[in-house]
């Protein structure tokens, strides 16, 4: 009793049953047909209506199930009443791929069918009332009335594009690329030989029943979990003005670092806990301006700034420049007097007479000048002025 409660417990196995119930049947019937002249004869209504009721059941699954193709239906109504010929699915990347590329009955009406989940995914089967079980990769059976849900254990990539808002004081500041890696939320599990992917089911179920519903329909967790890193950026490009985002160094202000702190914080971690979600690692791209006047008149008023601290040195050093030659000169012109003075004392005033003191005076004068002359650079020496003519000297 217990080996065909087990065998009956199956849809398959219900089916292969039918089956073997109805071949039997058949053969029966064959045979009596032999044995008794004319019987075949009242075989002939009860085929007809049993085929045409199975083909006006397959019908009706084309019907409401919106098929493009009757043999679909008639496969699909085969393959649950006879356990025979069963669709299959794979699940590769989160994704569902059918390996024909065709429409998949598994995907559009559910079970019965098998369903092959690779290294790395998972997939959560829905009854019609709630879910029924979470299986990882392997061949799995998929009831009827149940469908599928892929999971994607693997660590997720996603990028963001063009992300504008306003900021506090009214300037639009646009966001580069925005890169980021995520995963499923494991709650302790740690990755290991043995458990190269570990989930969490909570985690499961709250990624696959908390997606966001906008007006093209049930959103996918990589629109989610894209949503939640958008509002965080935005949300902070609102609360700070332009200069503190564009020119961090004139505040002392660390924008990227602050983003990564908020993202980080309990309350965006909850957010993407309440998906399933756990954020590893994001690179918040360049900050953009799409208003080129604010560029150039950033650029302007740095001019401004580098031009004035230009000037300012330039006037500092020609003050020095000035000062220094006014030094040079008075020290020139003590050091004439001295050598003047030095003359006058070598001189015997009592004997010499004025002309001879002049003479001396001179002497020293142009000694003095000649010496000063040597000292200086030819460079810096001025040109002798151009002479008109010269007289014959007799």
């Amino acid at each position: 009793m217990t080996v065909l409660g087990n065998f009956l417990s199956g849809d398959r196995n219900w089916g292969v049953l039918r089956m073997f119930l109805l071949g039997a049947l058949a053969f029966t019937l064959l045979i009596a047909s032999i044995f008794l002249h004319g019987f075949w004869r009242y075989l002939i209504a009860p085929s007809f209506a049993g085929l045409l009721a199975f083909m006006a059941g397959a019908r009706y699954i084309q019907d409401i199930y919106e098929l493009d193709k009757y043999w679909q239906a008639f496969r699909y109504l085969f393959a649950s009443f006879f356990g025979m010929y069963y669709p299959s699915l794979s699940v590769y990347g989160g994704k569902k791929v059918n390996r024909n590329g065709d429409v998949n009955l598994l995907d559009v009406i559910g079970g019965p069918g098998f369903v092959y989940v690779q290294p790395g995914n998972a997939v959560l089967f829905e009854g019609q009332n709630a879910p029924s079980a979470i299986h990882p990769n392997g061949r799995r059976f998929v009831p009827r009335f149940e469908t599928i849900q892929p999971i994607a254990l693997e660590d997720q990539y996603g990028e963001l594009e063009g992300i504008s808002a306003m900021t506090r004081d009214g300037f639009d500041v646009k966001i580069g690329r925005t890169r980021f890696r995520y995963r499923l939320l494991a709650k302790g599990d740690v990755k290991s030989p043995r458990n190269p992917y570990p989930y969490s089911e909570d985690a499961i179920y709250d990624m696959v029943y908390n997606r966001t519903v906008s007006e093209q329909g049930l959103g996918d967790w990589c629109s989610g979990v894209a949503s939640d890193i958008r509002k965080t950026l935005t949300g902070y490009i609102n609360h700070n003005t332009l200069d503190h985002l564009t020119a961090p160094e004139g505040t002392g202000g660390d924008p990227r670092g602050e983003i990564k702190r908020e993202l980080s914080s309990n309350m965006v971690t909850n957010k993407l806990r309440w998906r399933g979600t756990e954020l590893l690692w994001i690179d918040i791209g360049s900050f953009e301006i799409p208003n080129k006047q604010v560029e150039q008149q950033r650029l302007t008023t740095w001019q401004a700034k580098w031009m004035g601290d230009a000037r300012l040195t330039r006037s500092y050093g020609e003050a020095q420049r000035l000062a220094y030659q006014e030094i040079g000169r008075a020290e020139a012109q003590a050091e004439m007097l001295i050598s003047i003075m030095h003359a006058l004392s070598d001189v015997n005033l009592r004997s010499g007479t004025p002309q001879s003191l002049r003479d001396v005076v001179l002497v020293r004068t142009a000694q003095l000048l000649e010496a000063m002359g040597e000292s200086i650079p030819k460079e810096a020496r001025p040109l002798p002025a151009p002479v008109e003519g010269k007289k014959d000297e007799k």
